[in-house]
């Protein structure tokens, strides 16, 4: 833990300092205390002794319980001012631990992503900062007060009676020997622990990224299954803690009560002997002693914290200390003033680190003149993306070299030429912010970065106006300002390209690369694009991958690849004349007017009256007042603040009564508790035997039954510590188990909440049942047993005497009970404020490291830091230290100064004083304790707040009684939408759909085309049940509503590829198994999932890998390449056998072959009865559809074949007439 501190600055040392003397200070009182109750015993025994009161006993009483109130004033001056700071240190020492880690996540080349860690990278920033902040901030505090406790109590009881010290001091290395022998297995587990549940962590937000696809093939319980591996891993793992829990527990207060029994018995010894004249010596020692051994018992429920600190700490620091291969922090390399854009690539050989066996590229060699555009094209995994990432030096050439210029890339600072190199990839990533923030992205290094928002706006528009942006970005609700959400899920997927485009080309970067730039854009809006990008390519050096080949036809030289070789170059003419590879990829895309044919009748159809601009932007359209509360209540029943919250003994109960395996070990907690009222009792019994005149055997006879409460409390604090770590691991799972089972089955839309980001579900998924546990563990035990303790030594004191008792209980009591209270509910609203603000920064360390390629690739790592570093300054702005301390003195003060009226009246026997006085002592000392779990209450009643709340969220499209056996009548033989309205619940006033109709038959081939953002996507959510509509039906099979029906016996008919297709952890044989029904996962054969792949054109390259079907797809299928994760979800849906196939621009991702194979699949498996439902930008792959619908501004405009079409010269002739290549052919 001391590397921990290491983290600090010269001001947080300064304040560490100042908080571990203040620690110290308050440890010393406490022990001071022992010398105080020394005297007053002494002086209540003399008169027990002697008959009569002495004078001045008055005054001598006065002065010494002014001693408490010192003691008091010490303790709460101290107490407040350690527990303040080092809580305010531990948050700035894990804020800084967590900038490293993440800096060093960020450092770190990307093949160190590759192999699958992204996940539980951005779990370990937040959950194990957590636990280190956990570890170090008051319970921190109390050890060291604890630490200065004990040595300054055996200084005290060296000082009354050092032989006597020396006899009992045998206790402590016993302790100590106990403690330290089990805590280092303790620690070894939790790190297993640790490791396994980042691994959890790391799938859960594969799984929450791809909800859609979950949902989709109702993946619930299959997913839900393969999460419970890590939870029994887990369970498995903390199963061994339970015999190191009992011995640690039941061995120390075994230790603490014998050693008590052990000291009185040798201190009547001495007193019989001569050796000790006053009593209050003896209990001057033997409490200094005992109360050292306690301090030791005291922290031990702390050690498994900081165990868990420790193990959390080593896991940050194994990447915080490892070394990046290719760092782009290092300040080394060249930095050319102006740049002019040669590139060759020489004799490049290169595998990537994941799969060393399997060549991409193999001698290959490129030259790439200055200021023109190469066009690489090819068949997916021909090495096109390989040779960006390494233009990107994300990864270095195994063999051969890459020079800019005549110089190694290798020699040039890695930020500078990322920074002159802009990318846009295949798949855009935007960032959580607004349309302005993301685009000002693309301006971190540049000479621009430091202009001033009104000059630097000017270059977003002109940047956004090129990549044809400008348009629909006025339309948002703020324009540039809008938010756009995670990873930019508030626009469509050509929205977000186009925003993307903005972003590299607004630096005027020298070198361009544009990774299927134009994938996702509707043929409008590619071909105004294309033009804009023609521009932004003149006089730079550009290099272009493409399967839309018109995209590439005026490309200065074509690059044709296969298997990660050159097959053939040239101009688009050059190369179509040559009637080869390029000519016949050509043919096969070509849409002129004459290449369609005639087969289909006309459907009639109105005139279009839409305009060639296709972002004009569009009037509201009014909204029912009725359907408005209807969206109004979908937005608020997934709004966490508006559960009405419950308190920490509704939790606790609630939780109980959960886990009926929990109440048999609040039956032995019920027992331990008669520990401490039973002790006051002991006690009193020892100041009376040292008054009697058969002090020997009396004493003897107590010192015994101390012998007889140590071995009681062996046997029940070892079943506490056995049963309450089954408790604590029983429910550890439970709640992950639950709360992961809970947010699957959500609604789409609840991930759709700003709140509900995967890295903060990720993050609650991780830390709330780790809150619980911290509660629920041996703490509840604690807990209970210090409340009944509060409790029955009240009582105690009350029945013994309860003149004393009503002063010492009653008057002190409830006021310490109250500010403790107090405490609670301020730490509780704290820590919800917290929670929100370190939910921001866990949402950006998921989001940073998921796209850690763009961030690379737009060299904004700084950027990011600064940002994350933001986040969690706000997040650490506030603290609460306690302050009811104080009222354990009090209420000595009170109950001493009554005692000693009442003995000297000759009302109260030192006996009936000490019982009662200890009864006061104990259960202030029980609540003192009770207290110091008020940061375990607030985030535990936080956590079960927020698990209570999501068990009883029910989703609104889910299975339930009435629809469980009501599915498509006839298999999704037909769709008929009526006057379909839809708003997203998130922007109700914004109409996605405006009074859509149409029918779709079986066997038929149906298309939606249109520019981006008209509704297509939003038609394909609707027919998949992501969301149901807000007026309109939309009935199926002509008997029944969709949204009647059970979800899931529907989806088993229906089948879905996205557009950016989502693969989860795991092999290419689960990911396409995915796409079966759970009945028939057991009785599949490998023949079963090949003839899938063959269909979707991706054996051949999975055949071609070393694992097969067998291969891991990594995070995301992170190890495939687009083109190849496309096909596999492809696959996925083929190996279905799906009623109705929905096609999100399914094949957008792939090449020109691939393409016209997997068509050829989809086309082959769409004859007889299934209905297919395609949309597309790619017009080419539904020019064969029965009919296409055109939508423009959530309305249909044109529809007919695509013969009809292009005979009414209207919207979509326009759109082929961008994507067509060569009218000749």
């Amino acid at each position: 833990m001391q590397r921990v501190f290491a983290f600090g600055t010269p001001r947080e040392y300064l304040l560490l300092s100042i908080a571990v003397i203040a620690a110290i200070a308050s440890g010393v009182a406490f022990a001071m205390v022992n010398v105080v109750l020394g005297k007053f015993i002494t002086m209540f025994s003399n008169i027990n002794t002697t008959g009569s009161v002495p004078s001045g006993f008055k005054r001598d009483v006065r002065t010494a319980t002014l001693y408490f109130v010192y003691i008091g004033i010490v303790r709460l001056v101290g107490t407040y001012v350690y527990a303040s700071l080092f809580t305010y240190v531990a948050y700035h020492l894990t804020r800084n631990i967590r900038r490293s880690y993440l800096y060093a996540a960020l450092s770190q080349e990307i093949a160190y992503f590759d192999r699958g860690t992204a996940g539980s990278i951005a779990m370990q920033a937040t959950s194990n900062g957590k636990l280190i902040q956990s570890g170090i901030a008051e319970k921190l505090g109390l050890f060291i007060s604890s630490v200065s406790t004990f040595i300054a109590a055996f200084v005290i009881a060296f000082i009354a009676q050092w032989k006597l010290t020396l006899i009992t001091i045998c206790i402590i290395p016993a302790i100590l020997l106990v403690v330290g022998a089990l805590s280092i297995p303790d620690a070894n587990i939790e790190t297993d622990i640790l490791k396994i549940q980042a691994q959890a962590g790391s799938y859960a937000e594969s799984i929450f990224g791809g909800i859609r696809t979950v949902h989709a093939f109702s993946l619930h319980s299959r997913v839900a299954a393969k999460f419970d591996t890590f939870l029994k891993d887990i369970y498995n793992k903390g199963m061994k803690k339970n015999l190191l829990y009992g011995v640690m527990f039941g061995g120390e207060y075994f230790i603490v009560y014998a050693g008590t029994g052990l000291a009185f018995w040798q201190g009547i010894a001495m007193i019989n002997r001569g050796e000790v004249t006053k009593l209050g010596t003896v209990f001057t020692v033997v409490f200094s002693v005992v109360n050292a051994a306690s301090t030791i018992t005291t922290i031990a429920p702390h050690v498994t914290i900081f165990g868990r600190a420790a193990s959390a700490a080593i896991e940050l620091f194994e990447l915080i200390d490892r070394e990046s291969e290719i760092n782009p922090f290092d300040p080394s390399g060249d930095k050319p003033e102006s740049p002019t854009g040669v590139i060759s690539l020489n004799n490049i050989g290169f595998s990537y680190p994941t799969r060393p066996d399997t060549k991409v590229l193999e001698d290959f060699t490129l030259d790439i003149p200055a200021g023109k555009v190469t066009a690489l094209v090819g068949p997916s995994g021909s090495g096109k993306s390989t040779i960006i990432g390494l233009l990107e030096r994300w990864y270095n050439p195994a063999e051969g070299s890459i020079k800019l210029d005549g110089k190694d890339i290798k020699s040039l600072n890695i930020s500078w030429l990322r920074t002159n190199v802009r990318l846009v990839q295949q798949e855009p990533i935007l960032f959580n912010g607004s349309v302005y923030d993301n685009i000002v992205n693309g301006l971190v290094g540049t000479p621009y970065e430091a202009l001033p928002r009104e000059e630097t706006i000017k270059l977003v528009e002109n940047a956004a106006k090129t990549a044809f942006a400008h348009e629909f970005i006025t339309t948002l609700p703020q324009g540039y300002d809008t938010r756009i959400g995670e990873r930019g899920g508030l626009l469509s997927g050509g929205q977000k390209q186009r925003v993307a485009i903005a972003r590299s080309i607004i630096s005027e970067p020298k070198i361009l690369l544009l990774d299927e730039a134009t994938s996702a854009l509707d043929p409008h809006a590619e071909t105004i694009v294309q033009q804009a990008l023609d521009r932004a390519s003149m006089h730079r050096t550009t290099i272009v991958i493409a399967h839309k080949l018109a995209t590439i036809r005026n490309a200065d030289n074509i690059v044709v690849m296969s298997k990660g070789k050159i097959m053939e170059q040239g101009r688009h003419e050059e190369l179509i004349a040559r009637h080869g590879i390029y000519a016949e990829l050509v043919h096969a895309q070509d849409l002129s007017p004459t290449a369609a044919t005639e087969e289909h009748e006309a459907v009639p159809d109105g005139d279009s009256t839409i305009t060639d601009d296709a972002d004009i932007v569009q009037l509201p359209t009014k909204i029912k007042t009725t359907e408005m509360q209807h969206l109004a209540s979908l937005k608020n029943r997934e709004d966490h603040e508006l559960y009405d919250k419950r308190g920490l003994l509704y939790s606790v109960g609630r939780l109980v009564a959960n886990t009926p395996e929990l109440k048999i070990w609040y039956l032995v907690t019920l027992v331990a508790s008669a520990v401490f009222p039973g002790q006051a009792v002991l006690f009193g019994k020892i100041t009376d035997v040292f008054t009697s005149t058969n002090i020997v055997s009396r004493g003897n006879f107590v010192s015994l039954m101390f012998f007889i409460m140590a071995i009681g409390c062996l046997i029940v604090y070892f079943a506490i510590g056995w049963g309450t770590n089954i408790i604590a691991q029983t429910l550890n799972v439970k709640l992950r188990k639950e709360i992961f089972s809970s947010v699957t089955r959500q609604d789409v839309r609840f991930f759709d909440r700003p709140e509900n980001t995967v890295g903060a579900l990720v993050s609650r998924l991780d830390s709330y049942p780790q809150a619980v546990l911290e509660l629920m563990g041996f703490n509840v035990a604690l807990v209970v047993l210090l409340s009944i303790n509060v409790i029955a030594s009240s009582i105690l004191a009350l029945v013994v005497s309860w003149k004393l008792g009503v002063v010492g209980v009653f008057a002190t009591m409830p006021p310490m009970l109250l500010s403790g209270y107090a405490r609670i509910r301020l730490e509780m609203k704290m820590d919800t404020d917290m929670g929100k603000r370190f939910s921001a920064s866990s949402s950006l360390a998921s989001e940073t490291i998921t796209a850690i390629r763009t961030i690379s690739s737009l060299s904004i790592e700084e950027g990011v830091l600064a940002r994350y570093t933001k986040e969690l300054d706000l997040a650490i702005s506030q603290t609460a230290p306690s302050m009811f301390r104080m009222m354990v003195w009090f209420a000595f003060t009170q109950a001493v100064e009554w005692g000693a009226k009442l003995i000297r009246r000759g009302k109260l026997n030192l006996y009936q004083f000490m019982v009662s006085f200890m009864g006061v002592y104990f259960s202030g000392q029980a609540a003192g304790q009770l207290f110091s779990f008020s940061s375990s209450f607030t985030k535990a009643v936080q956590a079960t707040n927020y698990y209570f709340w999501l068990s009883q969220l029910e989703p609104t499209v889910q299975e339930t009684e009435s629809n469980k056996e009501l599915g498509p009548k006839y298999g999704c033989s037909s769709y008929d939408f009526k006057d379909i309205q839809f708003s997203y619940p998130l922007a109700p006033d914004n109409r996605v759909l405006k009074g859509v109709s149409l029918q779709i038959q079986r066997g038929e081939f149906v298309a939606f085309v249109g520019a981006s953002g008209c509704g297509k996507s939003t038609m394909i959510s609707l027919l998949e049940r992501f969301y149901d509509p807000s007026s309109g039906t939309i009935t199926i099979d002509s008997t029944a509503s969709l949204s009647s029906i059970n979800p899931l016996l529907y989806r088993k008919h229906v089948a879905l590829v996205q557009q950016e297709p989502t693969l989860f952890p795991g092999t290419i044989r689960e990911n396409v198994s995915q796409g079966l029904a759970d009945t028939a996962l057991n009785t599949t054969t490998d023949d079963i999932l090949e003839e899938a792949c063959r269909a979707a054109n991706a054996w051949d390259f999975i055949s071609s890998l070393p694992e097969g079907l067998n291969t891991p797809c990594g995070v995301s299928g992170s190890q495939l390449s687009g083109g190849q994760r496309q096909r596999i979800a492809i696959a996925r849906a083929l190996v279905r056998k799906p009623n109705v196939i929905l096609l999100d621009e399914a094949t957008s991702a792939l090449d020109t072959e691939s393409e016209r194979i997997v068509q050829a699949a989809l086309e082959a498996a769409s004859n007889g009865d299934r209905i297919t439902i395609a949309v597309a930008h790619r017009l080419s792959t539904v020019r064969d559809a029965n009919r296409i619908y055109v939508f423009y501004g959530g309305r249909i405009v044109e529809v007919g074949t695509h013969t009809e079409l292009i005979e009414k010269g209207g919207m979509y002739m326009k759109m082929c007439e961008a994507q067509k290549l060569d009218g000749s052919m």
